[in-house]
């Protein structure tokens, strides 16, 4: 059977560290209790450990793999279009050499 748990926060102050793991006690009694609720865990690297509330969700990945790809795409732009203009440099140099022959 998983369990949930809470790590709190860690405080200076040990008073301040036991207020904080007091309200989720409390708040697991009153609102929750022995409601049923939604739990995520690992099935395979940790079936005991669950969390409440997902760290990570769809959006972090989208933007992990979104902002490295768009990077890398403007990157291959800028030395096509540097290529382009190079290439295209080149030809009109010539077309001045032979209109100058």
């Amino acid at each position: 059977m998983c369990r949930c748990s809470y790590i709190p926060p860690c405080e200076r102050e040990n008073e301040k560290n036991s207020d904080i793991v007091t309200h989720w006690q409390d708040y697991w009694e009153d609102e929750v209790g022995s409601q049923p609720f939604t739990c995520y865990f690992n099935q395979h690297l940790r079936p005991d450990d669950v969390l409440l509330r997902r760290t990570h969700d769809e959006s972090v990945l989208l933007h992990c793999f979104l902002w490295p790809v768009v990077t890398f795409l403007v990157g291959v732009l800028i030395v096509v279009l540097t290529i382009c203009a190079k290439s295209l440099a080149v030809k009109a140099e010539a077309i001045k050499k032979r209109k100058h022959s």
